[in-house]
């Protein structure tokens, strides 16, 4: 199952991304992909900054993790850690049993393995450049993620 928004503005994601950070929770994974400079970096920025006006927080967005791997983020009832997985090699297994204890993840370029174990009850989100637009996929085998 799966729901396709375009976004013609940046300022639009904003009505998209109040409609899934409600249902985020712990132990809950979403993976982002998308050819580089997509927008996985700024739908992340975009989603943690809804959280943070929920939470009525402030917040300090941290960047892309491209080189340190993940940042954490720590909200008054959730905690997410960014991980990116760009230039980690696909042969290279990771194990997320501890981080996805207590937070939800989520996770740019998501290596294959991941995929495999984590996507049936994960949401996958692909970005998609046309023309000046970014035509956003929304898709799990879990129906609770679709809003």
């Amino acid at each position: 199952m799966s729901l396709s928004y375009t976004i013609n503005h940046e300022s639009e994601l904003k009505d998209l991304v109040d409609k899934i950070s409600p249902l985020l929770q712990s132990q809950q994974i979403l993976f982002f992909e998308g050819e580089v400079g997509s927008g996985k970096t700024t739908f992340i920025r975009h989603l943690l900054k809804s959280l943070a006006i929920k939470a009525n927080q402030d917040f300090h967005f941290l960047g892309s993790p491209t080189y340190q791997r993940e940042h954490h983020y720590k909200f008054k009832k959730l905690n997410l850690i960014h991980f990116d997985f760009y230039q980690v090699d696909e042969k290279i297994y990771i194990d997320l049993e501890d981080y996805i204890m207590n937070n939800c993840l989520l996770i740019e370029w998501p290596l294959k393995d991941l995929k495999k174990r984590y996507l049936p009850d994960a949401m996958l989100i692909k970005i998609n450049i046309k023309d000046q637009s970014r035509i956003i996929e929304l898709s799990s085998p879990n129906p609770k993620w679709l809003p």
